[in-house]
């Protein structure tokens, strides 16, 4: 067991931009996108142009250094189908 202590995962806002650590754009930076939710125990992000929802872990999400807002609506559920 490791005597370091645990970082706290972060948690966003919904509607709040955020790096996805373990996805990359074609310049091969981690991807910018709107949190939309956390449904068991995996993060919903969209990309801000909108388009569909990705998972990923939540200590692959990371904070911006200057903090981003898009007003999001109608937070969407993630489907079903998409939950293993």
């Amino acid at each position: 067991m490791s005597s370091r202590p645990r970082t706290p995962v972060y948690t966003p806002a919904v509607g709040e931009v955020v790096r996805d650590l373990a996805h990359l754009d074609t310049s091969g930076k981690p991807l910018e996108a709107v949190y939309m939710d956390t449904l068991a125990g995996l993060v919903y992000l969209r990309h801000e142009a909108g388009g569909c929802e990705w998972t990923t872990k939540p200590t692959h999400v990371q904070a911006l250094p200057t903090p981003r807002f898009l007003t999001v609506q109608h937070p969407s559920r993630p489907r079903t189908a998409d939950v293993a």
